[in-house]
């Protein structure tokens, strides 16, 4: 996952998170050998941010989503702490990353 903040934060003022997941965002999937199975759908479907650990976005993606979904969140810091990003699939696999958000 790659998470991007702006360089230079300051204090109470508004800047733009972005992220970025690596996720095939599949509505089927293939064995081995590559043959599709049908209905076992993957794909993102949640995805929250929390920030010194309080939950501050939260949304809900579908299937009708491209792979490797990005987002993007306007943020307000009023201290330094840690941004992480949790991007949740249908199989219950999580996918986080963290960035620290200094003045």
């Amino acid at each position: 996952m790659k998470i991007r903040v702006p360089s230079s934060i300051k204090k109470g003022e508004e800047f733009q998170v972005r992220a970025l997941v690596v996720h095939p965002m599949e509505i089927i999937s293939r064995d081995k050998a590559g043959k599709m199975i049908e209905k076992n759908y993957n794909f993102v479907h949640t995805v929250s941010a929390a920030f010194n650990g309080k939950e501050i976005m939260r949304g809900e993606m579908t299937q009708s989503i491209s792979a490797n979904p990005t987002i993007s969140f306007p943020m307000v810091a009023a201290e330094p702490g840690k941004l992480v990003i949790t991007f949740e699939d249908t199989t219950g696999a999580k996918h986080s990353g963290s960035v620290d958000i200094k003045f």
